[in-house]
């Protein structure tokens, strides 16, 4: 796989990109009483929920996992799910107009995908949406081919693609590619404005992760815009920000997890109920951390059998900073405890919930969640160094 592409070392990140299915609803719920606030869990289990055909529970998880995505900045996430939970339940006028207004508390609504969405109005954005279809694609699936007609507009909702753009050496010869470039979230693609020109595919796109697009014809588009000209002023606009950002010579790579998804190194101790025996000392990797709780990875000097042995555990973590130089201990419980077969491999995972954090300990946790690229960078080469490639 190529080298720029994220580890993907989050279990959230597994479930999402489907290398990782959790068919249990019960299983679900438990992950989401750990992290009741992630909003990829809540679509997935709305996922999961509308193909177990319980499309009540469905539909009020869609709601709420669009919701805690307007609270994430994740504006075209947040719209997909809508579409997801108004498939299930036509909308009432108030519910529309209720929505639109939460769009718009959203802070990342300057620039790309989100403005495009944002500067609609009310009517402009339901219709919009009507016309949008998510959908899925596994990876190593074959978007688009140099010369295809392109009829279509893709949203990236999540994963990630690359595109590799050719250009014609002489006209009706032979094709020399000319570079390649990653498509991640909120990225679009497909070259169908302006409307009156018959374009066809200077590029090829492939699936490098499961990815889900929303996906616009480039007909319906155009009666969209016929019936709001402002929606073709933000398509007009939207591939006019495209264009300035590639003649500045911009190359994207799939981008880096913010960095409370990036791996932290844990030290855990789990308290047996006899306290005449000794707490067992484990070692591992966070895959998403908190001011609530972790995800931890167990290391692989540890044995499977004791695992399910670890739920509802007193257990105090300590949490080595790199960044920082510092250590944190804090007192917290098991929530549950998992194992997930991966190829030539078993990885032994447990959720905890933090139960005590004096102050000093979660301002130094919130300071982690922000930092430079070199930092970053810093917790990619230890989690390689450990972990090996």
């Amino acid at each position: 796989m190529n080298d720029r592409i994220d580890k993907q070392n989050s279990i959230v990140n597994r479930i999402v990109d489907g290398s990782v299915k959790i068919d249990s609803v019960a299983e679900f719920e438990n992950l989401l009483k750990a992290f009741p606030k992630d909003p990829w869990l809540h679509r997935a289990f709305a996922d999961l929920l509308k193909r177990e055909k319980s499309f009540y529970v469905a539909a009020d998880t869609y709601r709420k996992s669009a919701e805690l995505f307007i609270e994430a900045d994740m504006t075209l996430q947040s719209i997909v799910s809508k579409i997801h939970e108004w498939r299930i339940f036509k909308p009432s006028y108030q519910e529309g107009e209720a929505f639109y207004s939460a769009l718009h508390k959203s802070k990342s609504k300057e620039t790309g995908i989100p403005r495009f969405f944002i500067k609609m109005t009310h009517p402009e954005i339901i219709a919009f949406m009507k016309e949008l279809m998510p959908r899925h694609f596994p990876p190593g699936s074959i978007m688009k081919k140099f010369g295809d007609e392109e009829n279509n507009l893709y949203f990236v909702v999540s994963g990630a693609l690359e595109e590799t753009i050719y250009h014609r050496i002489e006209k009706g010869g032979r094709v020399q590619k000319e570079t390649t470039k990653n498509l991640v979230e909120n990225d679009f693609f497909g070259e169908i404005y302006p409307f009156e020109e018959e374009n066809v595919s200077r590029s090829a796109i492939e699936t490098i992760t499961r990815v889900e697009f929303a996906e616009i014809s480039k007909s319906s588009l155009m009666t969209t815009c016929r019936k709001y000209p402002n929606v073709q002023s933000l398509v007009e606009g939207l591939y006019e920000s495209r264009s300035e950002s590639d003649n500045k010579g911009s190359l994207r790579t799939v981008r880096k997890r913010v960095r409370h998804q990036l791996p932290t190194q844990v030290n855990l101790k789990f308290f047996p109920d006899e306290p005449d025996k000794a707490p067992l000392d484990v070692d591992g990797f966070t895959e998403d951390l908190s001011l609530d709780g972790a995800r931890v990875v167990l290391s692989k000097d540890f044995k499977s059998g004791h695992l399910e042995t670890l739920a509802g555990k007193n257990v105090k973590i300590r949490i080595y900073l790199p960044a920082a130089f510092v250590s944190l201990s804090i007192l917290g419980t098991t929530a549950w405890s998992k194992s997930f077969p991966l190829p030539g491999n078993t990885t032994a995972v447990v959720g905890i919930q933090f139960k005590n954090m004096t102050n000093t300990d979660r301002r130094l946790l919130q300071s982690y969640y922000y930092g430079s690229e070199g930092e970053q960078n810093l917790i990619w080469s230890l989690w390689d160094s450990l972990m090996g490639k």
